[in-house]
């Protein structure tokens, strides 16, 4: 026998030993253990995933900002009301006997002169003489005597048609009031004299106008004038003595914003900003706004200094008194409110009856102030 022969025999004798083996069978039990497998696999990531997602979503809501609270609309501020113009004082000139001067040779014959008695400030003699008004007085030891003395705005009748009007110094004499000179007055080419002030030294100051008007000695051309008491007689010690021919003057113009009103809360606020320009060469050391608005507007916040309330109105009215502009520049004056509820509808017409701002010079004067439109309209808008 060949070593092939021998080869081949020895291969068939172990073939018959090893078992017969399925391969389909393998197969799909391989393919089961597979299948198997994935099922596992995708199980384990599906949790994997759905951890994951488990944790973002608590990150998320651990991490989220509460909403932002609604803040309120702020509470009115209640100012002082404004306090009502009485009877001037008038001092020992409420009730008093006096002596008045003569009041010049040009005076009416009506004005009453020489000794007279006083009632509540003013001597009234018969229909056919004119009342003497005292106005206005100050206190100062004129003639350095140790002991007071009283100047006095004398006026003789009222308004334009006045006879005459004279500023007076008086001493006590006993209960009465004996004159000790005449500053100043008509005789002495002067229409207006309104203000007076007692300065240092027993001096007296003035502010003397050449031109009368009914709209206030700050609007024409004006002056302070010192006068002192000099051998025997009053003297101009201070201050021009000449009328420039173009005198210097404050021109004002007023310009309000909108009071734009937003939502805030169960409410409403707005602003409002009021600027007023000078583009005079006078200096204009205080004004007055009065501020008229609907009755559902309030003032809010801190900016209200200086200001009051005008009683005796269904609407709002406020009066604040605030540094004015000097020559050649500009203020601007902020305000806040507060409205319940809409302040103004839409058929409701905005004009000077209801919401406006007037504008006036307030004291001291020095100097003529023109204001262009004194009074304007506020525009109001609501949302």
């Amino acid at each position: 026998m060949t070593e092939i022969d021998n080869l081949r025999r020895g291969l068939g004798e172990i073939a018959t030993e090893v078992d017969a083996v399925d391969l389909r069978e393998r197969a799909l039990a391989t393919s089961h253990r597979i299948r198997v497998r994935r099922t596992v696999a995708t199980a384990v990531a599906g949790l994997a995933v759905a951890a994951v997602a488990l944790s973002t979503a608590v990150a998320v809501g651990t991490d989220r900002s509460p909403e932002p609270a609604i803040e309120p609309a702020p509470s009115p501020t209640v100012l002082p009301t404004e306090r009502q113009g009485g009877e001037a004082d008038l001092g020992p000139f409420k009730s008093a006997t006096i002596t008045v001067p003569s009041w010049g040779a040009a005076a009416d014959a009506t004005c009453a002169k020489g000794r007279v008695s006083l009632t509540g400030g003013q001597y009234y003699r018969d229909a056919a003489h004119r009342p003497v008004n005292v106005l206005s007085y100050v206190a100062a030891d004129v003639d350095h005597d140790g002991a007071e003395d009283y100047v006095a705005h004398l006026m003789c009748g009222e308004g334009p048609e006045a006879g005459g009007r004279q500023i007076v110094a008086f001493r006590r004499d006993g209960q009465e009031l004996e004159p000790i000179g005449r500053v100043v007055g008509t005789q002495d080419g002067f229409a207006m004299m309104d203000h007076l002030e007692a300065r240092d030294g027993g001096r007296v100051a003035v502010l003397v106008s050449r031109e009368y008007t009914d709209g206030g000695q700050n609007t024409v051309p004006n002056q302070w004038r010192t006068y002192a008491w000099q051998d025997g007689r009053f003297r101009q010690v201070d201050g021009p003595t000449t009328f420039p021919a173009r005198p210097p003057v404050a021109l004002l113009s007023v310009v309000p914003s909108a009071l734009s009103f937003q939502r805030q809360g169960d409410g409403l606020t707005g602003r409002l900003t009021v600027t007023v320009r000078n583009d005079g060469a006078v200096d204009v050391a205080r004004l007055e706004l009065l501020l008229i608005l609907p009755g559902q507007v309030r003032p809010a916040g801190g900016d209200w200094g200086g200001c009051a309330t005008r009683p005796g109105s269904d609407q709002t009215a406020l009066v604040c008194t605030v540094p004015g502009p000097r020559a050649r520049s500009r203020i601007s004056v902020p305000f806040t409110f507060v409205a319940a509820g809409k302040p103004v509808s839409i058929d409701d017409p905005v004009n000077l009856g209801n919401h406006y701002l007037q504008v006036s010079q307030a004291p001291p004067f020095d100097g003529q102030v023109t204001i262009v439109d004194p009074e304007v309209v506020i525009p109001i808008t609501v949302p």
